[in-house]
């Protein structure tokens, strides 16, 4: 099912959004499209009736159904604004529960964020295209209809009623020009060419959403009710992600050679506690203070959790996990540069994507603190971590206080399929390992293959049932020549194979459709999962690969929306 509502209608983006319109997004949309025609149907009577006939009344003539359009379209942006809110906890039990995918969830709230901010300008304007229609009337009649609020009578409302309510009722005009400002900013931001340039310029002006949010629900008292439910579900992932972000964990980080670097840190065994996903995909978000006080960075670990955690004796209350990741310079950074004040507030902001680029990165700045202070003092680390045998890493080390928000899981079970491919570039190397990992522990936890095929005969129906399906996988890694290095966290077990792919000048890159059609030929029969994991052209070459071979089901992991 889950391939059927992935599949794209047509190969062609949809322009602004970047997205292909695939069936399941098809149906969202007829599904938004029929909840607006409810609303119309429920209340466009309602409103005409009510301010027409208050028109009437007052013998005005013009006017009544375009206020009854503003009053609509005022409903349309309070359930608009609700499903905006809704996708956008990473505790999102909505996500959990259908296993969707990080990036279908922020997908989903930009397109609905997109159609809100429309909504709100279409309302916007409908009430200004009534504003003449107000100035033309007499004095007399304009007590009819209050303009800062025609929802109420002109005695309800400043200047007809000086009374603190009064004031507050008329403060509607002001409530939703701040409001929409702030939702024209964030739109503005949010646009593909602004934010891959300004990233920060995006997130912190995204921040603002939050007063916009309060002025909002001031603005109308029904916007609350609507936006409740994602609301609830917001605090409630804001309140577990400070939960999770307030133990400072000891850990260590190691370089493996050629600006590569392994962060080991303890992972409380209570996180995982009630969680039933088989995905030996996780992410976390790390924080180190001494990098940055704002930031947060995702970072795929390369240890399969279920297995780790059933193999490490059960009175320890922690067990160790990994990550990879590797800086963009090459060479030590020198403690001066690190300790060299941030620019100014405005300019971190605008600056651009290549500024970002040359600038001192977060993982440059975490990696920088391994270079220099084994450049003083050698490997200073006095880490012990449970099971972790150090001596499998001859380089310098230190030891870090990071705090960690996660694990998230990604919607995969790669166990369900005879053959497993994993397409990764550069750091996507993480999530092969993991998977590459739990092939191996999947391995060595059920029977051998051989024996169990010739004794099926002789074995329990249902016990044949549960023997896992999954016999080979394949890790292909992309990488730079020049960024090349041996990457000792793999366990070789029968079935799993790793190739690596070198790139760079008058080097060919990667054939992912004829690695596909290889295997198929090869290897005919079972069913095929494709893992990919690496830049976005990498991304799209291999997603594109795998449509083509049609019989191949596929996961593609991205930070991006």
């Amino acid at each position: 099912m889950q391939k059927i509502l992935a599949r794209p209608l047509w190969s062609r983006k949809i322009p602004v959004l970047g997205k292909h319109l695939s069936v399941g997004g098809t149906l969202m949309v007829v599904w938004i499209m029929l909840l607006y025609a409810v609303v119309v149907g429920v209340w466009w009577i309602r409103l005409r009736d009510y301010f027409v006939g208050r028109s009437l009344e007052g013998n005005i003539s013009k006017g009544g159904e375009r206020l009854a359009a503003v009053a609509l379209t005022g409903h349309f942006c309070d359930i608009t604004m609700g499903m905006v809110l809704l996708p956008i906890s990473r505790h999102s039990a909505l996500a959990s529960f259908f296993k969707i995918a990080v990036s279908t969830t922020l997908a989903n709230h930009m397109l609905t964020a997109y159609a809100l901010f429309a909504l709100v300008l279409i309302h916007g304007l409908l009430y200004v295209s009534w504003i003449p229609v107000f100035h033309a009337l007499s004095s007399q009649l304009r007590m009819v209809i209050p303009v800062l609020n025609p929802t109420y009578l002109y005695h309800e409302t400043w200047p007809g009623n000086t009374t603190p309510l009064g004031y507050w009722r008329a403060s509607l005009i002001f409530t939703g020009i701040v409001s929409a400002t702030i939702m024209a900013a964030i739109f503005v931001t949010s646009l593909p060419t602004v934010r891959s340039k300004h990233f920060n310029l995006f997130y912190f002006t995204h921040l603002l959403g939050i007063v916009m949010v309060i002025v909002i629900c001031l603005h109308a008292s029904t916007m609350f009710y609507c936006t409740a439910p994602g609301l609830a579900m917001w605090f409630l992932d804001w309140g577990m992600r400070l939960h999770e972000l307030r133990r400072v964990i000891d850990g260590e980080i190691t370089t493996i050679g050629n600006g590569w670097y392994c962060v080991t840190v303890p992972l409380p065994r209570a996180r995982l506690t009630g969680c039933s996903c088989r995905s030996p995909l996780a992410h976390f978000y790390i924080h180190h203070a001494g990098s940055s006080i704002r930031e947060l960075h995702p970072f795929t670990t390369i240890t399969h959790l279920a297995s780790k955690n059933s193999t490490t004796p059960q009175h320890d209350d922690d067990f160790m996990i990994q990550f990879l990741f590797r800086k963009r310079g090459r060479g030590p950074q020198c403690p001066s540069k690190i300790a060299q004040p941030p620019p100014r507030l405005w300019r971190r902001l605008v600056r651009g994507k290549k500024e970002r680029i040359q600038s001192t990165q977060w993982t440059d700045r975490l990696a920088g603190l391994v270079d220099s202070q084994s450049e003083t003092y050698g490997a200073v680390s006095s880490f012990k971590g449970i099971g972790l045998d150090t001596s499998d890493f001859p380089h310098p080390r230190i030891n870090v206080a990071l705090r960690l928000e996660g694990p998230y899981f990604s919607p995969a079970d790669p166990s369900r399929y005879d053959k497993v491919v994993c397409f990764v570039a550069g750091t996507g190397i993480s999530g092969g390992i993991a998977i590459a990992n739990a092939f191996t522990a999947l391995q060595s936890a059920a029977p051998e293959r051989s024996t169990v095929s010739n004794t099926t005969e002789d074995l329990d129906q249902k016990v044949a049932a549960r023997l896992p399906a999954w016999r080979r996988c394949i890790v292909v890694w992309s990488v730079k020549e020049t960024d090349i290095v041996d990457l000792p966290f793999i366990e070789t077990c029968k079935g799993l194979e790793v190739r690596t792919c070198l790139t760079g000048p008058r080097r060919a890159r990667i054939d992912m459709a004829k690695v596909l059609e290889d295997l198929r030929n090869e290897d005919p029969g079972g069913s095929t999962w494709v893992y990919i994991s690496g830049p976005g052209a990498f991304l799209e070459a291999g997603k594109s690969a795998c449509r083509a071979a049609t019989d191949v089901e596929y996961y593609a992991a991205s930070w991006d929306i």
